[in-house]
C-alpha cells in the first residue's frame, strides 16, 4: 500500500465517526483513478446523519432504517452539482406489487455519463378498503421509482451504512426460514455474512473470541448451519 492511499479501515470510519479528519487528508480515496474529488466522495461515504434516518415495519417483524428519496436528491445535487439523471429503464406489475428498473447516470460537467448504476424499486399496491381498486395507482409507482432511485444511489455509497445493515437484516429470516441440516459445517456464505456483520458492530480481533465464546467455539470455522443462524439473528437484531 502507497503512503498516499488511505486504507479500507480509514474509509470505514467515514461512516463509524466524523470524516473531518479525512477531509483533510491528501491522501487518495481510491486505488484507481476515479472522477471524483476527495471531498465528494467524502461527502458519499460518511455517516449518514441521525436526523435523516428514519424507522419503519419490517416484513417478518422488526423494523428496517431508511432514508428519504428528497436526502438522497440532496445529497447527489450536493455532491454533483445537479450532473446526474434518473430514468425508468422498465416497469412492471406482480400480484399487488409494483416494480421498476431503474437507471441512475452520473455525467461530467460536459454532460457525459462517468458512471452508471441500476438497480430495482418495489412498492405494495395500497388497496381501497372497500376493494373497489387501489388507492392511488401513479403514486405508488413513484414510491416504486424512489425506492429504485435510492438503492442506485447505495451503490455508489449514499446512505449505504443505512442500507447495507437493512441488507443483511432483510437475508436473515430467510436463510432462518428452513434450516437443512443444521449440524453440518458453517456456508462461506455465512461466513462472509457474519464477517461484514461484525465489522459493522466493530467486534474486531479479540473481541471475536469473546462474542463466540457463548457459541462455545473459538473461530468462525467451528460453528454449524445451524449456530451460524443464531449468530447472524444476534447481530442483525443488536442495537
Amino acid at each position: 500500500m502507497k503512503k498516499d492511499e488511505i486504507t479500507i479501515e480509514e474509509i470505514d470510519n467515514c461512516m463509524a465517526e466524523n470524516a473531518l479528519t479525512l477531509a483533510k487528508d491528501t491522501r487518495k480515496l481510491s486505488l484507481e483513478g476515479s472522477p471524483f474529488s476527495n471531498k465528494q466522495l467524502l461527502h458519499i461515504l460518511q455517516k449518514t446523519p441521525a436526523k435523516h434516518i428514519y424507522k419503519r415495519p419490517a416484513k417478518g417483524g422488526g423494523e428496517w432504517d431508511y432514508v428519504t428519496g428528497t436526502y438522497v436528491k440532496k445529497v447527489l445535487n450536493y455532491v454533483f452539482g445537479w450532473m446526474w439523471d434518473f430514468q425508468i429503464v422498465d416497469k412492471g406489475r406482480e400480484g399487488d406489487q409494483l416494480w421498476v428498473q431503474g437507471r441512475l447516470t452520473i455525467r461530467d460537467n460536459q454532460g457525459n455519463p462517468r458512471i452508471i448504476k441500476e438497480q430495482f424499486g418495489r412498492q405494495d399496491l395500497k388497496k381501497r378498503k372497500d376493494g373497489s381498486g387501489f388507492v392511488d395507482y401513479g403514486n405508488d409507482l413513484k414510491g416504486a421509482s424512489t425506492d429504485a432511485l435510492k438503492k442506485c444511489a447505495a451503490e455508489l455509497g449514499v446512505a449505504s451504512d443505512v442500507y447495507g445493515k437493512n441488507e443483511f437484516t432483510e437475508i436473515a429470516p430467510e436463510i432462518k426460514k428452513d434450516i437443512l441440516n443444521a449440524d453440518d459445517p458453517i456456508t462461506s456464505g455465512q461466513v462472509e455474512i457474519i464477517t461484514t456483520l461484525l465489522n459493522t458492530k466493530k467486534i474486531r480481533g479479540a473481541a471475536v473470541t469473546l462474542f463466540l465464546k457463548k457459541y462455545e467455539v473459538t473461530s468462525l470455522d467451528q460453528l454449524t448451519k445451524g449456530s451460524a443462524v443464531q449468530v447472524i439473528k444476534e447481530l442483525t437484531e443488536a442495537k
